[in-house]
């Protein structure tokens, strides 16, 4: 191997580990980017950080499951075809609700009016603003593959996680997987 071939072999090793660290730390970026968004409550900034077509089309099928399971059990069995009609009805407005920036925001901060009602607030004056919400501060996530990271939040309701993608250079919340929904307990 020539001199030559040996530097460009070290370059071309040292650009490969670049792009390795840019790729894998995209996901730890764009919770950075959120963080930022929710805290300055900017909702077009939290806007960059969700790729709201995917996110709409894997919450729909979730929240209709829900709905159905829900409206089942209190009607009981024998009526799937309204059941699912409804249900659907339901999930794709709440979807389309949820699914926007200010809906992003509503999920990611929780529990803001919480805190607002309670006295949990910060600053000086007759109008206080509430803490920032932070959600991803007691998360915990993984790559699921090189390509899907995700990362879960334990609630009262159960384990909500956050999958994202990438998107072009960006990585992006594609999904919100709901908790699952708890059983009823038998006596």
């Amino acid at each position: 191997m020539t001199r030559a071939q040996r530097n460009l072999s070290i370059v071309a090793a040292v650009l490969l580990v670049i792009l390795a660290v840019f790729w894998f730390s995209g996901p730890f970026a764009a919770i950075h980017g959120l963080r930022k968004a929710l805290a300055a409550r900017d909702a077009s900034a939290l806007a960059t950080h969700v790729d709201f077509v995917a996110l709409r089309s894997n919450l729909s099928p979730q929240l209709e499951d829900r709905i159905a399971r829900g409206i089942s059990a209190r009607l009981g069995g024998g009526h799937g075809g309204m059941v699912d009609k409804a249900a659907k009805a339901i999930s794709d407005n709440a979807v389309n609700a949820m699914a926007t920036p200010a809906g992003i925001g509503v999920l990611l901060q929780g529990d803001t009016l919480y805190r607002q009602a309670s006295g949990d607030t910060i600053g000086n004056g007759a109008v206080k603003q509430p803490r920032p919400a932070d959600p991803f501060a007691d998360t915990h996530g993984r790559f699921e593959s090189i390509s899907r990271y995700s990362t879960t939040l334990a609630t009262d309701g159960g384990d909500v996680g956050f999958v994202f993608e990438p998107r072009g250079l960006r990585w992006k919340i594609t999904n919100i997987r709901l908790p699952q929904p708890q059983q009823p307990k038998q006596d």
